[in-house]
C-alpha cells in the first residue's frame, strides 16, 4: 500500500517537474522574437561587450543552478516543493533566455559560428534539464 502511494506521489511530482520545463520552453519560445528585435538594434561594435556580460551572467546562473539540490529540500512538504520548483524555474528560465541572447548575438557578430553556437547551446540546455531531472529523482532515494 505504501509503495503504491509513494508511486502515485512520485508520478504526480514528476508531472510537476515536467510542467515546469514545458512552461520554461513556452516562455523562451515566445520571448525569442522580442530578444531578437532588441538585439538587432544594438550596434555590431557593441556585441563584444554584450557577449561578455551574457557570459558572466550565464556562468553565474549555471553555478547557482548546480549548487541547488532537491535532495536538501523537504520534497514531500508542498511549500518547500513549490519553493524548490520556483527556484529551479528561475534558474532554468534565465539559462534559456541567456542562451537565446548568446545565440542571437553570435549570429550577428560571427555569422559563420551560428550553427556551432546553436548546437552547443542546445546541448548545454539539454544537459542542464537532464541534470535537473537527475537531481529531482535523487531526492526520492
Amino acid at each position: 500500500m505504501l509503495v503504491g502511494c509513494m508511486f502515485k506521489l512520485n508520478s504526480f511530482l514528476v508531472r510537476e517537474n515536467i510542467i515546469k520545463h514545458v512552461l520554461i520552453l513556452v516562455i523562451a519560445f515566445f520571448s525569442f522574437n522580442n530578444i531578437y528585435l532588441v538585439l538587432t538594434s544594438i550596434p555590431i561594435n557593441e556585441s563584444g561587450n554584450l557577449l561578455s556580460i551574457v557570459s558572466i551572467l550565464l556562468v553565474t546562473v549555471c553555478f547557482a543552478n548546480f549548487a541547488f539540490s532537491y535532495a536538501h529540500s523537504k520534497i514531500e512538504d508542498k511549500k518547500m516543493r513549490l519553493l524548490a520548483h520556483a527556484t529551479t524555474f528561475i534558474f532554468l528560465l534565465l539559462t534559456a533566455l541567456l542562451l537565446e541572447v548568446l545565440i542571437v548575438s553570435v549570429s550577428m557578430a560571427y555569422p559563420l559560428m551560428y550553427i556551432l553556437i546553436l548546437v552547443f547551446s542546445l546541448l548545454l540546455y539539454l544537459g542542464i534539464v537532464l541534470y535537473d531531472f537527475w537531481d529531482f529523482f535523487r531526492a526520492f532515494k
